[in-house]
């Protein structure tokens, strides 16, 4: 190697290492010329100890010296002319691996002579009997930290470097193949040293990313050309936009950690991707419910993450799950421990952490103490969600012939922006969604329908292990009320419809940091309607409704009500469904005196379910038979409290009507406004008294008559225990002789 080589691959770089290797190896054998397997006893290497071995193992003469600081000189000046064939194929832009792997990992040149040594096997045979040889021992084909020490140092004070690095644990974090019983302890003197697989395909240039961490990280080059646009004045980015010109201001001890926190395709990581772009820096986000949970095991997962981020130069993101709580405090340890040795050798360390729930600095790994830069990402606001719209549909039209339909930029898609919050990806996502479902149906375009379907589809949420999915199946033709409560209830509808006008447009939402969703407490005696009611406020509102299990919610243990709680807001902030309460009383009511623990922590879990619904954007309804036991702090928060009275004679009338469908066979003598005038029940029992009459004019396979439905109803009114006046029915009174006697 004489001279300046012009390197145009990583591959010549490692051809010049390995020739200079075996010009060592050859001076460690002998006077130069000698051929080491010429010996008959060659073979036999490490099971027979000849005269010439033993000469070899004493103290090295003068002879044996002169001719190792022969090479040594040789060996640093090739290294010279390397380093500076290095610089020129940087400068010209053709990045080596081994060069990279020296930078990027900080190693040291004893370091660097460490890898030559231990790939030479990965990339010939031919190294196994040189290593067999000078190990003394044909059955160790592989270069071992005694060998090291002999063949890498060039001086006493090398060796002691070379002594330190193999007791400590940076090269077996960084750079060797250990398990994880060998994690634990310093290599044997004549243990094999072996890279590491992923540093052996770096440096081979065989794969672009750890096979091991497939399915558990993504990397993310520099390049933001492909990434989407940020909305103008985007304050998540405001907050990171520091991090981004202070990419050179930083000591190892004071890295930066940035904490995103936001709901589900909101943009959390496109913001961190474009800041790792800012930087100049690839991004490495791993998914932490797929990372293992035991500590070791966390412990090596997370060593190849880092050793990935630092090949590659890269930013670390984690990204929880969308359900995921915060990190386990047990392994904060294992993951800060990780994180500092990826800060002690990054150039430009970054740490992101992604998670839908707003994190504290002590519930994240190394966070404490750090500098530390929190920032909110939320969805679009309904303007910026019509326009994502309108931009999908112009971007998504291949394949459509004709114009666009002047519905969509009449009002359809501010309609669909003002009712569902999606993000941007949701949004294309959604569009193409509905073409499907338009393609299946015959025609072009999305019709509405197939639009808020698609919308709808876009939710992922674990809603349905936590409360009952009610399908709305009525209709305001069903519900039969006094004009007031009907008015409020057509009201709320219509709230919702105009939020994205008056909490946007007119500004509302930057003065109520808070309160803005569309909280209903529908109060009334039983059967009065207030289920059905939240029934036809889903329907009318085009989203999904799920009434709460409490069974599920409730706890007798401290502190898991509110757990529960949180993950139930967590997953409606993530559905977008409306949240029915029903028998709200068993959670809302008055909060008492303190007068024993149990008597706290209740108060307590009330208190923490206002806050919530408080918070909550989406629409919450809560139903009671018990007004008067409803907190008042409660009723400060509702958007609106409405009374449902028992019905009269009027809309007792009304309500059978509306509980007979079109289809049923009825006898002539059916008389509703008679049982209207004497049956004082609510809604409700007048549907039982209904079902239980078509039935029993199934069993005699006649038309529902006047005799079922008094059937019916003396069977109801016993049930509800009131008293049933056989006179009040005449003259029908004798239909319940049969049943009753």
């Amino acid at each position: 190697m004489s001279g300046i080589r012009m390197y145009r691959n990583g591959a010549q770089l490692l051809e010049d290492e390995l020739l200079l290797l075996e010009e060592g190896m050859r001076s460690l054998l002998g006077p130069s010329g000698e051929d080491p397997f010429a010996d008959p006893l060659a073979a036999l290497r490490g099971l027979v100890v000849t005269p010439e071995e033993l000469l070899r193992a004493a103290p090295e003469d003068e002879t044996a010296s002169e001719r190792w600081r022969a090479f040594a000189a040789r060996r640093q000046e090739a290294e010279s002319r390397m380093a500076e064939s290095e610089r020129q194929a940087a400068a010209s832009g053709n990045a080596l691996p081994l060069t990279l792997l020296t930078e990027r990992l900080g190693l040291s040149r004893w370091e660097r002579r460490l890898v030559v040594l231990a790939i030479a096997g990965e990339c010939s045979r031919r190294y196994e009997k040189w290593f067999g040889y000078l190990n003394d021992d044909v059955t160790l084909k592989a270069a071992t930290p005694d060998l090291a020490l002999r063949l890498l140092c060039d001086s006493a004070d090398e060796r002691a470097e070379g002594r330190r690095a193999l007791a400590g644990t940076r090269l077996r974090r960084l750079l060797l193949d250990a398990g994880e019983e060998a994690r634990a302890r310093t290599p044997g003197f004549r243990e094999p040293l072996r890279l590491d697989p992923r540093i052996v395909s770096f440096v081979l240039e065989a794969e672009p990313l750890d096979a091991r961490l497939d399915g558990i990280a993504s990397r993310y080059g520099p390049d933001d050309a492909e990434l989407p646009a940020l909305p103008a004045n985007d304050e998540a980015w405001r907050v990171l936009a520091p991090l981004a010109e202070a990419r050179e201001a930083r000591a190892h001890s004071h890295w930066p950690m940035a904490q995103l926190w936001g709901p589900a395709g909101a943009g959390k990581r496109l913001r961190v991707r474009r800041l790792a772009a800012a930087r100049g820096q690839a991004l490495l986000c791993a998914q932490v419910e797929r990372l293992p949970a035991e500590p070791a095991k966390l412990a090596a997962a997370l060593a190849q993450l880092v050793r990935e981020a630092l090949l590659g130069g890269a930013a670390l993101c984690f990204a929880e799950g969308e359900g995921a709580k915060a990190p386990d405090p047990a392994l904060l340890g294992v993951y800060g421990d990780a994180l500092a040795g990826y800060a002690a050798c990054a150039a430009h360390p970054l740490v992101c952490w992604c998670s839908r729930e707003r994190r504290t600095p002590h519930s994240l790994p190394a966070a404490e103490g750090r500098m530390f830069w929190q920032a909110e990402v939320g969805l679009p606001d309904a303007a910026r969600r019509e326009t994502l719209w309108m931009a999908s549909a112009s971007a998504g039209r291949e394949g459509i012939s004709g114009p666009m339909p002047q519905r969509y930029e009449g009002g359809l898609f501010k309609e669909i922006a003002d009712k569902y919050r999606l993000s941007p990806g949701q949004t294309e996502q959604a569009w193409r969604q509905a073409r499907t479902l338009a393609a299946g149906s015959g025609h072009a375009w999305p019709a509405a329908a197939e639009l808020e379907e698609a919308a709808r589809g876009q939710f992922r949420h674990r809603l349905a292990e936590m409360a009952e999915r009610i399908v709305p199946k009525r209709s305001w033709s069903d519900l039969v009320l006094p004009p007031e409560p009907l008015a409020l209830l057509r009201e709320a509808c219509g709230r919702f419809a105009h939020r994205g006008r008056v909490l946007e447009e007119w500004g509302f939402r930057d003065k109520l940091p808070y309160g803005t969703g569309l909280h209903l407490l529908l109060a009334g005696p039983p059967g009065t309607g207030k289920t059905m009611s939240a029934e036809i406020v889903a329907g009318e509102l085009g989203l999904d409704m799920y009434r709460i299990d409490l069974s599920r919610i409730v706890s007798k243990y401290i502190g898991e009500t509110e757990q529960r709680l949180r993950e139930l807001f967590a997953e409606a902030e993530q559905s977008g469904a409306i949240l029915f309460f029903d028998e709200g009383d068993a959670l809302f009511g008055k909060r008492t005196e303190v007068k024993d623990a149990h008597d706290k922590y209740a108060n307590m879990e009330a208190a923490y379910l206002l806050q919530r619904i408080e918070a909550y954007d989406g629409v919450t309804i809560l139903a009671t038979n018990l007004l008067q036991n409803m907190d008042e702090a409660l009723l400060r928060r509702m958007s609106a409290v409405i009374k449902f009275p028992a019905p009269d004679a009027a809309d007792r009338e009304r309500i059978f009507k509306t509980h007979l469908p079109p289809s049923v066979p009825t006898g002539d003598d059916l008389d509703l406004a008679f049982l209207a005038a004497r049956l004082d029940v609510a809604g409700g029992h007048i549907k039982n008294i209904v079902l239980t009459a078509a039935f029993l004019a199934a069993g005699e396979d006649r038309p529902i008559g006047m005799p079922h439905l008094v059937r019916a109803s003396a069977q109801e009114l016993r049930k509800m225990g009131k008293i049933w006046v056989k006179d009040h029915f005449a003259p029908y009174d004798g239909e319940t002789d049969a049943s009753f006697g």
